[in-house]
């Protein structure tokens, strides 16, 4: 399985989404993706479906240890004490003993970045995830992050896409050996019967969405694809290369 090196993290490169899934619908596709060969989950306190996202581990018969599980705290809830108190709740619903990874879901101007990273480095340090991170900050929030927070951030969830450019933003985590966590990289499908999408794939003998996928692997990202609706199947991912 490919993966993306950070920090002391091993993220595997190719993930399943989980926003906007829930009750049985959710529980099925995240077993199926374990089973076809998907190791890194990316669900979120907000996404209201952590507890569906641990029955499909445990459905699946694919080993916890075998398993990258990402959730992410929402940014009502990031002061000192309801920080650590949403992620013993995320713990409980999902049914494991740790998370492999922790994010600030979204920034939040009204509490100091200053208190939550502490408040997320005490999450580490009791045991509750095994890394931790961020998710849509911007160049000035990641250099503030960087300075303030007592533990390795790992990776930086954004939007990334060949639509979107994140320059800027990945430059400054570069600098620091943080990695990108893509999510819509193919665009929410938009890059799928793209003419221009189609035409560049096709000079390199791929199809659009493995050529978003090889551009996010040249970019050190790991890119956790949205989960789609069961009749319309999830692409087998490769164990050994990690590849779509």
């Amino acid at each position: 399985m490919h993966t993306v090196e950070s920090n002391g993290a091993e993220i595997p490169a190719i993930g399943l989404w989980t926003w906007d899934i829930h009750g049985a619908q959710c529980v099925e596709i995240v077993a199926e993706g374990l089973r076809l060969g998907y190791r890194h989950i990316d669900t979120a306190q907000s996404y209201d479906n952590e507890r569906e996202v641990g029955e499909g581990l445990r459905a699946s018969g694919v080993a916890r240890d075998d398993v990258f599980l990402t959730t992410k705290v929402w940014h009502d809830r990031l002061n000192a004490g309801a920080l650590e108190k949403s992620a013993e709740e995320s713990i409980a619903r999902l049914g494991v003993d740790q998370v492999d990874l922790l994010l600030v879901h979204w920034p939040n101007p009204d509490v100091p970045l200053k208190e939550t990273m502490e408040a997320m480095a005490r999450v580490k340090r009791d045991g509750l995830t095994r890394h931790i991170g961020i998710s849509n900050f911007p160049v000035a929030l990641i250099e503030e992050a960087v300075a303030v927070s007592p533990a390795p951030i790992v990776t930086n969830q954004i939007e990334y896409h060949p639509y979107l450019d994140q320059t800027k933003i990945m430059e400054a985590c570069r600098r620091h050996g943080i990695s990108i966590t893509a999510y819509c990289p193919i665009a929410r499908a938009k890059v799928i019967g793209d003419p221009v999408m189609e035409e560049i794939a096709a000079r390199h003998s791929r199809n659009p969405v493995q050529w978003c996928c090889a551009g996010s692997f040249s970019s050190q990202a790991s890119s956790p694809f949205r989960a789609p609706a069961p009749r319309h199947g999830l692409p087998k991912i490769s164990i050994s290369t990690g590849s779509i």
